[in-house]
């Protein structure tokens, strides 16, 4: 996006001046015309940090509700017969997402050139996804993109909506567990030192839980000792993020998310929905199977269910049906094999794994509401536990001197 500033004559001859952002001159000359200005003047204003804007606007991430509202608006306007490029004009000036606006902005300069809309998406991968590209492909092939639109829009909706319930679940655990970490270390900082000063000159001794917390004090109150444990916790964590990033590392990761207590069983009905789901989706849409499952291999979000997909993708190559593989793997419960077998039967492969879909997330909510409600009386037990194991360590010595007097 460039800025503009212009000079023009309204309807009654007033002049007119402001200055606007846009991807083009021709846009802004179009747009002032649109609202009857006649225009006298328009140039590029020079901007100094416009590289900074640019930059900042790349590495935004769009929000997948930015694009929900995107593909809902994109499809109810053009329903209702309003031409392709117009729709992509407006529609680029009001998303929630700047990262967003500016990839419709060149999608609307790619497509008005003569470029499909499914080749001007693929030039934004940090956007639009494998399997949003390919409905639109399959849309513009079948002519029926205003349709493929509402199903991309509901596909997207669902796949929000289970994202949200996912982030409360674990909202309140992580809250409580950093407050509970914050107040901890304010004590050990500022509170505990003047009883650890208290115990030491006391002559008597001094029970474990007294030790260990005078140990924890003098560890918090030591800027060398701090600076120690921060630069370990950091070099940590950077070798595991590098570790994460090799394909092996992934595959550990992937592989614990999966086998996790209590969490794996979650994160594995997540992406059974999600697998049946898009499958169902992309084949509704006219996407040939092996492309749709190469699609949804892509975007599974687990290595382990990737290299999964790749091998019931090669089953089928074989003239396998899909049932046949999905019956190797412990990934997918006995029902979805079965449930896919019914449907290539009755062929209506599409409608039985939306209802497998709909059926994976009915129990994920169910999980997460079983889990929240767990957790809530274990991170109880471990506050309780953190302050009691202070007033041990404190009363403790208190007592004892009691009773030596």
């Amino acid at each position: 996006m460039a800025r503009f500033a212009y000079e023009a004559l309204d309807s009654k001859g007033r002049v007119i001046q402001g200055v606007v952002e846009a991807p083009n001159m021709e846009t802004v000359i179009e747009d002032l015309r649109n609202i009857k200005y006649t225009v006298t003047n328009v140039k590029e204003q020079a901007d100094l940090f416009a590289w900074v804007r640019h930059l900042r606007a790349r590495m935004d991430r769009v929000n997948l509700w930015a694009l929900v509202v995107f593909t809902r608006q994109f499809a109810t306007i053009f329903n209702s017969g309003v031409p392709l490029v117009r729709g992509l004009e407006g529609l680029s000036k009001q998303t929630l997402s700047r990262r967003l606006s500016m990839a419709l902005a060149e999608i609307y300069n790619d497509v008005k050139s003569g470029m499909s809309m499914a080749k001007a998406l693929q030039k934004h991968p940090d956007v639009f996804s494998p399997i949003y590209v390919s409905l639109v492909r399959a849309g513009e092939m079948a002519g029926a993109l205003g349709e493929i639109l509402d199903r991309a829009a509901n596909f997207l909706e669902r796949d929000y909506k289970i994202q949200k319930k996912v982030s409360s679940a674990t909202t309140y655990p992580i809250f409580v567990f950093i407050v509970t970490i914050i107040v901890t270390g304010i004590l050990i900082m500022y509170v505990f030192p003047t009883f650890v000063g208290l115990l030491e000159g006391i002559n008597v001794e001094l029970p474990w839980p007294t030790k260990l917390l005078i140990f924890i004090t003098n560890i918090g109150t030591n800027p060398i000792m701090i600076l120690l444990v921060l630069g370990g916790v950091g070099v940590g964590g950077f070798l595991l993020s590098r570790y994460i990033k090799t394909r092996v590392g992934r595959r550990w990761a992937d592989r614990l998310l999966l086998e996790l207590p209590g969490v794996g069983g979650v994160n594995k009905k997540v992406i059974i929905s999600r697998f049946c789901r898009t499958l169902s989706t992309l084949l509704s849409s006219g996407v040939p199977m092996i492309h749709a499952l190469e699609i949804v291999g892509k975007v599974a979000g687990n290595e382990i269910v990737s290299e999964i997909l790749d091998e019931v993708k090669r089953g089928l190559k074989a003239g396998m049906r899909l049932s046949q593989p999905l019956r190797e793997y412990h990934m997918f419960p006995p029902i979805v094999p079965h449930m896919v077998a019914v449907g290539e039967e009755t062929g209506n492969l599409p409608d039985i794994l939306l209802k497998l879909a709909n059926f994976y997330d009915t129990e994920i909510e169910a999980s997460l509401d079983a889990f929240t409600a767990l957790i809530e009386p274990f991170m109880i037990m471990f506050m309780g536990g953190l302050v009691g194991f202070v007033l041990l360590a404190v009363f403790l010595p208190v007592y004892q001197i009691l009773e030596n007097f």
